[in-house]
């Protein structure tokens, strides 16, 4: 290992030998301590305090300058060999303090773009929600702001109506897409429970008025979800709603499938027009398509 050396005068500087550190952590011998000073003791093995301090609050250029005469050495071309250890933990603490701040000012980039992109999402349902005219949600305000996380808006799901409603003893907002139904309850510990009912599954939607406040009843398959303890306008309007937007869904989804199916017939008379299969094969592709 190479010996620590004087940045002025280039001699190596012993273990147990006294030395002084400048400012920016360049190392000095006995020596050219007390050429800085000579009033002031100093020798092989102790420098004066007031000499110390001195040296300490000066850099290397600044000790140069002083004495008026150049290092003996390019010291700063190696600074490992002039540099007192002290000023290499502080260069890499400096260094490691310098990469920290920047990955936190690149993570603190990223978490701003990401908050971002969810206002723009949460304003996007919120024109959605005023644009359908819902009013009134009180109690749902956790509920609405975990919309941007479930609501598709970039494959353009769109909000039809909503309504906060209850489902068993549990508060939940009440939402009908353009695709789905969704009843979104987020508790305090457990988050966000949403349930989901395609609107392609729904095959039947009841509204009921009670003395007081209205109900609906909406049919998946042989499970049937109760919505309860519903103002009677929202009730009635979710219930409108739902029916309209699933055959709206339903007749969409005919009507593309009946474009596919005339799609792939066309295609299976071009194969047969061009000899690629045969009349029969023709034949039992078409019943198949059309499902006859």
């Amino acid at each position: 290992m190479s010996k620590k050396r004087c940045f002025l005068c280039n001699e190596p500087i012993k273990s147990m030998a006294a030395h002084c550190i400048t400012k920016d952590g360049y190392l000095i011998c006995a020596k050219d301590a007390k050429n800085v000073n000579p009033s002031n003791h100093a020798n092989n093995f102790s420098i004066s305090l007031k000499t110390s301090k001195f040296i300490n609050s000066h850099t290397a250029n600044e000790i140069e300058d002083l004495l008026g005469i150049p290092s003996t050495v390019p010291y700063k071309e190696h600074p490992d060999l002039y540099k007192s250890k002290l000023s290499k933990v502080t260069e890499k603490l400096d260094s490691i303090a310098d990469s920290a701040g920047k990955k936190a000012d690149t993570l603190q980039a990223a978490i701003d773009e990401i908050n971002k992109g969810e206002q723009e999402k949460l304003d996007v349902i919120k024109q959605q929600l005023k644009d359908a005219n819902v009013e009134n949600l009180f109690g749902t305000k956790k509920e609405i702001k975990a919309l941007p996380d479930i609501i598709d808006i970039d494959g353009g799901e769109k909000i039809l109506y909503a309504a906060n409603a209850f489902i068993e003893t549990h508060s939940i907002l009440a939402v009908c897409t353009n695709k789905r139904v969704i009843f979104l309850d987020h508790g305090l510990i457990y988050g966000s429970k949403s349930t989901n009912i395609p609107l392609d599954m729904i095959n039947g939607v009841s509204y009921s008025k009670g003395l007081m406040l209205g109900s609906i009843s909406v049919t998946n398959g042989a499970i049937t979800t109760q919505i309860e303890n519903m103002q009677p306008y929202p009730a009635k309007k979710m219930a409108e709603t739902i029916k309209q937007a699933a055959a709206d869904f339903k007749q969409t989804s005919a009507q593309s499938n009946s474009s596919n199916d005339l799609l792939q017939l066309r295609e299976l008379k071009q194969l047969l027009d061009d000899g690629v299969i045969t009349e029969e094969e023709f034949t039992a592709k078409k019943k198949q398509i059309l499902e006859i």
